[in-house]
């Protein structure tokens, strides 16, 4: 089934390549070499994303970052030229039956076709940089919660969650050292990596030692991480070990006690069809504990409900990360994005400090989340 939705997306993603194409190559001056040079852009672009994803790895590293690059631009952006070719060809049919052109565009057709081009690159353009400034500037989301359920015990914890770094060729070294400087002026007193550390390039990681930038994370309780999808694209033993290696604990369905004042539950990402439930993973906890759960994607929710969970923390969904893709996610999560509360439960869903494809947010904001959780006792 996975494969027939893939080669289904292949063959329209394609299909849609090959309308813009024709467009582009229609609005072009008629000149040979232009076509040409034209055409060689126009498959690069667009077939790029294939190759980082399915040869990459076996690339020069310099040649598979270009790759990634101009892919994940590609794609990224792809909605937005799809878009405004679509209302080109809408504002050409309207004309045809209303003549809604003056007089001018329809005497200089060829330059007006050309003046549009241009002015859909300018778009781009600006929406790239305008996106590029929103995932440059992360902002801090700050909670302050409380639980109370039946523990003898009192106190705050302030945890600091950053999910999906998506570390790689799109995000690299140096932005990867703001963000541990980010999070540890939070002073927190644990650190949470709730999925998705990895991009899919376990290489670029590596070759960028990444791992050291990681291991400078620091909290009184320890930094945690759980899987996420992309950590399985990378090849979860590895990405996981390289984790470990560099002072992150990580939970794959495993149940830890904190300092003896709170039950930490990291799960298992969904890719693994075989992870156990969560009321598995509760049978040997002291319930009287307050309890928080790591579930990267945020589709099992109501189990946490059911299980009388205090905190529940995910990511994955990036909100969306560009619109109109925000206003989707929150249609296909019960919880797509933010806070909400269901019984006693607290619920979080991060946007993400980190990103997919291109370095470019449009309506989302990149986020790392202080949560101050108090616990009161009886």
């Amino acid at each position: 089934m996975n494969l027939t939705r893939f080669l289904s997306f292949l063959v329209l993603f394609l299909a849609l390549n090959f309308y813009l194409y024709i467009r582009g190559w229609q609005a072009m001056p008629d000149r040979r070499v232009v076509h040409a040079i034209y055409t060689i852009v126009f498959l690069i672009a667009s077939l790029s994303i294939f190759i980082a994803i399915f040869i990459g790895e076996r690339l020069p590293l310099g040649l598979s970052f270009v790759f990634e690059q101009v892919g994940g631009y590609w794609m990224i952006l792809f909605t937005y030229i799809l878009a405004a070719v679509l209302f080109g060809d809408l504002l050409r049919i309207t004309n045809h039956f209303f003549h809604i052109f003056p007089e001018w565009v329809i005497r200089n057709y060829p330059n007006a076709k050309l003046g549009y081009f241009a002015a859909v690159i300018l778009f781009l353009v600006t929406i790239s940089l305008i996106g590029f400034n929103r995932f440059s500037h992360p902002t801090t989301v700050e909670l302050d919660l409380s639980t109370s359920n039946g523990s003898n015990l009192s106190g705050q914890l302030t945890a600091v969650i950053a999910s999906d770094l998506h570390l790689g060729n799109v995000v690299r070294k140096g932005r990867l050292i703001k963000w541990v400087e980010l999070i540890n002026r939070q002073n927190p007193d644990i650190i949470f990596l709730a999925g998705d550390v990895f991009d899919h390039s376990y290489r670029a990681v590596e070759s960028q030692e990444m791992g050291k930038e990681l291991g400078r994370l620091h909290a009184r309780f320890g930094v945690y991480a759980i899987p996420g999808n992309h950590d399985y694209y990378t090849g979860i033993d590895r990405a996981l070990n390289y984790l470990r290696h560099n002072g992150i604990q990580i939970l794959r369905d495993t149940t830890v006690i904190i300092d003896n004042r709170f039950a930490l539950i990291g799960r298992d990402d969904l890719t693994n069809r075989n992870r156990k439930s969560l009321e598995t993973l509760m049978n040997d906890l002291n319930t009287n504990l307050p309890k928080i759960v790591l579930d990267h994607q945020p589709h099992s929710m109501e189990e946490s409900v059911a299980n009388h969970i205090d905190l529940h923390l995910s990511g994955h969904t990036h909100n969306g990360q560009i619109f109109p893709f925000n206003r989707i996610v929150s249609r296909i999560y019960d919880l797509g994005y933010g806070y909400r509360k269901t019984g006693n439960t607290h619920f979080y869903v991060s946007s993400g400090i980190g990103l997919w494809g291109a370095p470019i947010r449009l309506g989302t904001q990149s986020e790392i989340v202080k949560i101050q959780l108090i616990t009161i006792g009886n």
